[in-house]
């Protein structure tokens, strides 16, 4: 078992009070609190964990410090450094508002598992969670994720295989595959089609390789703008968009004006500074003191030009240039960029004379009412010359382009009281028509998962012009999908008994021998004399009372000896009814029962189980032995019993 993703969101906005029969008031419930839904899943059986990007990481220091789960975590680079600082980031912003301060010493402190994840209500109607960790669960957290490169194979446990192709959302942004004895799932995390901005362009192979698709994030319809405007090109969308921010921009700089831009310290902001700063030069304007009040962006900014690798064609070919990929550097090197890491440093740094543009993330509600209340300020004192001209102190823009329509709402419905706001959502995540269209690829598709409100919205002949299966699964709920897949190792056969026939000339022979599993292969080995010796007498007496198709049936049903394959666990706690029970609870028809073929008065149990593609038999007594009816029932049977036999 694994998961993908550990993302979860750490406000909810709109009314503070529960309306009733509201699914969205209900959905907003189930976000309440994280150690409900985690505490569905036992971590002790999961496997290994993939993060897609740094977006996708809320939950992990609490995963690795406050639950039973140990084992490997796969990230990108690039996802990991920008994840520690998106959680430090949410970390500052929860612990400052409970103090009241503006200052963060990077030393929260959980008091007790009662207020793991609790709400805090603020002025706004904006509730933020506190964080389930500390600052040092950060650390810890981080020291556990293990980097990977895209397209980079590793195998995290026995018979499975990760990679991870580049899914442009982000730099480092990754969907993942996980490949299982030949049979590949991807796993489509927050992705995007878009080529204009900065991360490495999506590769589309991961669908087109893929027998299972699994699509975990999209842009809700129902949150989404009109339909015909959905159906322009991503590329163009996004342009016309940054080029609408940046021409409100720009126009305020002209008039000599402060701008507030509302963005995290990543992602498309350094795209929007890029274009505004290019075109404030190439227009002659006075650049503006760029400035940025966040206690991670020193970092985040700077990773750009660090991780040239992971940006996208037409930044990485600037790395052989004698110039950096992002205008961050040469707006440093002119002393018009500066890191604020709160509102407290403010005041004490000396900041040079000129027109002000902040960067202030949308969590940080504190930073953004400052602002603005000091502006508004400004604007009721200056003179009567700058009021006539509209100039000066007595304007200033406000730009949002989250793409968290209910975050961004909030934003705008407590400013735009006082205030007009400029807000144009810049939205790279993929739209169900996106989806519709990257399906065309899907050509090895058998399945293909979609979230329900995306299902809905497209076309029920979708599955019957490509040939797969269409499914939905709900957030927050157990979804049970069957993919009805055989799945096959080689066979080899031991070296001794090749030999052997190749000695007495015969090209076909009829072989017996045992079957072991090892090593990512079946090996068929020779039995050893003795045994033989011991069991041909009763192998006559069995045939002798046998019925000729009976014979048949005995003599091609698969014996799988265990024993050999078992030597890592404690056996001898287990009783038939007990690893019954173990396997019940995990989903198998199993049942002990009593054993036919033991002729004693006595007779020993044994554990039966029946699933769809046959049955197996379980002898614990005289050494562990499976008997499978089918290769695909082997597999199911025994990958459930190494399971069940590592928990317990």
């Amino acid at each position: 078992m694994f998961v993908v993703d550990c993302g979860w969101p750490t406000e909810i906005y709109g009314d503070k009070q529960p309306v009733a029969n509201s699914k969205t008031q209900t959905a907003k419930s189930l976000f309440a609190n994280p150690r409900d839904a985690l505490s569905s899943i036992n971590w002790s059986r999961v496997d290994f964990i993939l993060v897609s990007n740094y977006e996708q990481m809320t939950l992990l220091p609490y995963i690795t410090e406050y639950t039973e789960f140990t084992g490997p975590i796969y990230a990108t680079e690039p996802t990991k450094a920008y994840g520690k600082c998106v959680l430090e980031e949410g970390l500052w912003v929860t612990d400052s508002g409970l103090q009241r301060s503006s200052s963060y010493t990077g030393s929260a402190s959980v008091a007790s598992t009662s207020t793991l994840a609790g709400d805090r209500p603020s002025e706004e109607g904006q509730t933020t969670h506190t964080m389930p960790y500390t600052q040092q669960d950060i650390i810890a957290a981080m020291e556990k994720i293990n980097d990977v490169r895209l397209n980079e194979i590793v195998a995290p446990v026995p018979f499975v295989q990760v990679y991870a192709r580049s899914s442009g959302y982000c730099i480092g942004g990754a969907n993942w595959t996980v490949a299982y004895k030949g049979h590949r799932t991807a796993f489509i995390s927050t992705s995007a089609f878009a080529t204009c901005l900065h991360p490495q362009e999506w590769d589309g192979s991961v669908l087109s390789e893929a027998q299972a698709i699994v699509f975990c994030d999209a842009v809700d319809p129902a949150e989404s703008e009109d339909s015909e405007i959905n159906m322009v090109p991503q590329n163009v969308q996004i342009s016309q968009r940054i080029n609408q921010l940046c021409s409100t921009a720009i126009s305020t700089l002209k008039q000599r004006s402060r701008v507030l831009l509302i963005g995290e310290p990543y992602g498309v902001t350094q795209d929007i500074l890029q274009v505004i700063a290019e075109n404030a030069m190439s227009m002659n304007l006075p650049l503006p003191q760029f400035i940025f009040i966040s206690p991670v962006a020193e970092h985040t900014v700077q990773y750009g030009n660090i991780m040239g690798e992971w940006l996208c064609a037409a930044k990485q070919a600037m790395l052989y240039l004698p110039e950096y990929p992002f205008v961050d550097k040469d707006l440093r090197q002119k002393g018009h960029l500066h890191f604020v890491r709160s509102l407290s440093e403010l005041a004490i740094r000396s900041i040079p004379q000129g027109i002000w543009f902040v960067i202030a993330s949308p969590r940080d509600t504190a930073t953004i009412n400052h602002f603005i209340r000091q502006w508004q300020q400004d604007a009721k004192q200056c003179g009567g010359a700058d009021m006539a001209a509209g100039t000066g102190a007595s304007k200033f823009s406000v730009l949002l382009y989250d793409d968290d329509v209910a975050r961004a709402q909030s934003i705008v419905n407590r400013i735009s009281a006082t205030n007009e706001v400029t807000y144009v959502p810049v939205s790279q995540r993929l739209t169900h028509h996106a989806i519709e269209q990257c399906l065309a690829g899907a050509t090895r598709a058998q399945h293909v998962l979609v979230p329900s409100h995306i299902y809905s919205r497209l076309p029920p002949s979708i599955s019957n012009n490509l040939d797969f299966k269409l499914l939905e699964y709900s957030y927050l709920q157990a979804t049970e999908i069957d993919l009805d897949t055989d799945r096959h190792l080689p066979l080899n056969i031991q070296k001794e008994m090749t030999q052997q026939l190749k000695r007495t000339g015969k090209q076909h022979a009829v072989v017996s021998g045992q079957l072991l599993l090892a090593a990512g292969e079946i090996r068929l080995e020779r039995i050893d004399d003795s045994s033989t010796a011991d069991s041909s007498s009763q192998d006559a007496e069995t045939k002798a009372k046998s019925k000729p198709d009976t014979q048949v049936a005995e003599a091609v049903r698969p014996s799988i000896r265990m024993a050999a394959n078992l030597d890592n666990y404690d056996l001898s706690a287990w009783t038939p009814e007990r690893l019954a029970s173990e396997l019940g609870d995990i989903g198998l028809n199993a049942a002990a029962v009593d054993d036919t073929t033991d002729a004693s008065s006595n007779k020993k149990k044994l554990v039966r189980i029946t699933i769809p593609s046959g049955t197996a038999t379980i002898r614990m007594h005289g050494g562990w032995t499976v008997d499978c009816t089918s290769v695909n029932t082997q597999w199911v049977v025994l990958d459930s019993l190494r399971q069940v036999l590592k928990a317990g």
